[in-house]
């Protein structure tokens, strides 16, 4: 399976750091004169672009501090020392995929974490039952596999994933949840250029709690014909509540 062109795997990189306000002010003014003289890279961006705007419009709701400081804490870009980053393209890669999955997942914190209150009762008080922990987890592998955000809200079995750089090459990402002890669930086939929204299968649902593993497989076009990997395992990543 070829590994992507390394170049459109850095176009797609810089363009989502342009979309998400990553970049310094040299850097920023560098890449807005390249989209009036790349075609290829403006569409990229605009990609990006429109990805933003709609984790931006999806709620309206702002979430408390400790919300994000919740997610963030989470995040594998918070647990690498400086000094283990072997290069400006690590740093870069963690940045874009933290935001990224910042942005996915701040719409399900908001939704599992600040649902409206309950009007008061005037017979017994009855505390309301607790909403259960939207989930969160980043998918990753080696630096030029990309990265895909995943995230679960329980409540409405929503199920949302969010690639940054991924490459399978005419075949399909599926998506897989693995249970601690037992064999691989199939969450179906994912979108390898582009965000996708979709609800957990019914027989997957179940096994998608804070510590289960999740992985992305190469599969045949349409997915996995037996019901389990049968291609390379490409990017793996724990299941967090947020």
């Amino acid at each position: 399976m070829s590994t992507g062109d390394p170049l459109r795997n850095e176009d797609d990189l810089l363009a989502a750091e342009l979309a998400f306000g990553l970049l310094n002010a040299d850097e920023r003014q560098a890449a807005e004169a390249r989209l009036a003289s790349d075609a290829s890279f403006a569409a990229i961006h605009r990609h990006w672009e429109g990805y933003a705007a709609t984790m931006a419009a999806e709620r309206d709701e702002t979430p408390r501090p400790s919300i994000w400081l919740g997610i963030e804490a989470r995040l594998p870009a918070n647990d690498i020392a400086p000094a283990a980053v072997a290069s400006r393209s690590s740093v870069r890669w963690w940045q874009a995929s933290t935001f990224a999955a910042l942005a996915a997942a701040v719409v399900l914190a908001v939704i599992g974490v600040q649902r409206s209150p309950l009007p008061a009762p005037t017979a017994p008080i009855v505390a309301p039952s607790q909403p259960v922990a939207p989930l969160v987890a980043v998918l990753t592998g080696a630096p030029e596999k990309g990265v895909v955000t995943v995230s679960y809200d329980p409540a409405t079995d929503r199920l949302t994933s969010a690639p940054i750089g991924i490459d399978v090459a005419g075949h399909s990402a599926e998506l897989w949840v693995i249970p601690a002890g037992q064999s691989p669930r199939s969450l179906g086939v994912i979108a390898a250029g582009a965000p996708g929204w979709t609800r957990a299968p019914t027989k997957a649902a179940p096994a998608l709690a804070a510590g289960a593993t999740l992985a992305i497989s190469v599969e045949p076009v349409g997915g996995s014909p037996t019901g389990l990997p049968t291609g390379p395992v490409i990017l793996t990543g724990k299941v967090s509540a947020v």
